[in-house]
């Protein structure tokens, strides 16, 4: 859904998720069209670490279409938490089973450094990038991102919607 909501907005973004079926954004799949576009400038991942069985290899998978990464996850806390009592952290989720890899700001740290990247993290929003980006002005940003930045966005971009259509118009999807 990101795909076509970003596409409405007027940026150019495309699809791939090997775990999901794509709805929303079909005849935009990354891999239709890489041969005719450069690698994408920040690839996005929301809510996919804490799933992912095999992290290192599928983190460094992403850095590979691009190495500014934009990403969710929620970092385990300094004093590892217990899994319940009065120490129990809500995001093992063990009721459902489908967290599987944890990671703190230490270990994405880490993963930059090996990428040679930048790391900035806010919140449960995290970003790797081969440019230095300003931790205060990255926190401004995730602070403010629903305090108007769309519409600010939407004000700047022409969307993508009837130029899709027309283009999806003699496929079948």
């Amino acid at each position: 859904m990101l795909v076509r909501l970003l596409r409405d907005s007027g940026i150019q973004a495309f699809w791939e998720d090997k775990y999901c079926d794509n709805f929303y954004a079909r005849g935009f799949e990354w891999e239709r069209h890489k041969d005719s576009y450069p690698l994408p400038s920040l690839a996005t991942s929301f809510e996919v670490f804490e799933h992912l069985a095999n992290p290192k290899q599928e983190i460094m998978y992403m850095l590979e279409l691009s190495p500014n990464l934009l990403f969710s996850t929620e970092l385990l806390p300094t004093s590892i938490p217990e899994y319940s009592g009065d120490k129990q952290w809500w995001y093992y989720g063990f009721s459902h089973g489908q967290h599987i890899s944890f990671f703190t700001h230490k270990s994405l740290e880490s993963i930059a450094q090996e990428k040679n990247l930048y790391f900035c993290s806010y919140k449960g929003l995290h970003l790797f990038s081969k440019n230095k980006i300003n931790q205060t002005y990255f926190m401004l940003i995730v602070k403010f991102a629903n305090r108007g930045l769309y519409f600010l966005l939407h004000k700047c971009l022409q969307s993508k919607t009837q130029e899709d259509s027309k283009l999806l118009e003699h496929r079948n999807y």
